[in-house]
């Protein structure tokens, strides 16, 4: 076991999740690890299991284990016409677009609000952007086995292929004269959800056919990215 494997996930919602997704290969556990919903999985998935010390897991995480951890497989993206195909399904799709997110447990809150709220798929740029990962994987509370996600080239390309497939692009920037309540969301949406330090890039701001606002009365200048990403999801989907 390696600290610095990123198919390393610990916790038990996570691992319990991996295991449902089918995506886990080894389980390392306590000897007294007594969750039957989990113990119940590992008797039908039947992954390789070893029995380790408490003491173990503690050496091998940076976080709370709960007595079990697990090496799954790596993370695999979707292709982007496929989230486009799966988007035609659905009355009113989201698909969510993440311009230089890089805070692993930002992208894992994100990933938890578009499966509440059944994001169709979630765009993530190659480069300046986290990936996929297992620290991603125990933010998420599993969902990152449910929300397909793509890794593209370009933002502003994959934008005008939204575009040309029918999407409207809501990008946030706190300097939009446009309150993110006044939009009625029923047409394909595709919601671009920028850092918290450069905020959304220049150019996507212009290629955007809404810009809009999330309205702040505190002393607090900017919302967390997952916070905000999860306040536009409601009001979409509602």
């Amino acid at each position: 076991m390696n600290k610095e494997n990123n198919n390393l996930i610990f916790g038990r919602n996570p691992v319990k999740e991996a295991l449902r997704s089918n995506r886990v290969l080894k389980v390392f556990i306590v000897n007294n690890f007594n969750d039957k919903e989990i113990n119940l999985l590992l008797q039908e998935k039947k992954p390789y299991i070893k029995v380790v010390s408490n003491a173990e897991l503690d050496s091998k995480t940076n976080g709370v284990h709960q007595g079990i951890m697990a090496e799954i497989k790596p993370y695999e993206y979707l292709d982007l016409d496929e989230i486009i195909r799966r988007s035609r399904k659905v009355e009113v799709p989201i698909v969510v677009i993440l311009d230089g997110i890089n805070d692993t447990h930002n992208l894992g809150a994100i990933l938890r609000s578009c499966d509440v709220f059944n994001v169709t798929g979630v765009i993530i740029p190659k480069h300046n952007q986290v990936p996929l990962n297992a620290t991603v994987a125990k933010s998420s509370a599993g969902a990152i086995n449910f929300v397909p996600v793509s890794q593209v080239s370009s933002l502003n390309q994959t934008i005008q292929k939204l575009k040309d497939n029918g999407f409207w692009v809501v990008s946030t920037d706190g300097s939009a004269k446009i309150d993110y309540t006044q939009i009625k969301y029923d047409f394909p949406v595709a919601l671009v959800i920028g850092s918290e330090g450069k905020g959304v890039s220049s150019l996507i701001i212009k290629n955007s056919d809404y810009v809009v606002k999330i309205p702040q009365y505190g002393h607090v200048n900017s919302l967390n990215a997952s916070v905000a990403a999860g306040i536009l999801l409601s009001r979409i989907r509602s």
